[in-house]
């Protein structure tokens, strides 16, 4: 077993987990777009009624929606 500095045993467990996390993060978002795609088109259809700038803006919201609750 090879002995390291504090910093470095920290900086290594460290990186490891956000790695690690990001990781879980991606594989949670791609399980979600078939819906995330559902619902993207439905909201689109309904707001373009409106205006399309609105739609867009709606679907962005969507997809920024969920990288958050993904995230969290």
């Amino acid at each position: 077993m090879e002995i390291k500095a504090p910093m470095e045993y920290v900086g290594d467990r460290v990186g490891a987990k956000f790695k690690e996390g990001m990781t879980d993060i991606a594989l949670e978002y791609i399980a979600a777009i078939p819906i995330l795609d559902g619902v993207s088109i439905g909201l689109y259809a309904l707001c373009s009624m409106i205006s399309k700038t609105f739609a867009k803006l709606g679907v962005i919201g969507v997809f920024g929606y969920v990288f958050l609750v993904a995230l969290f």
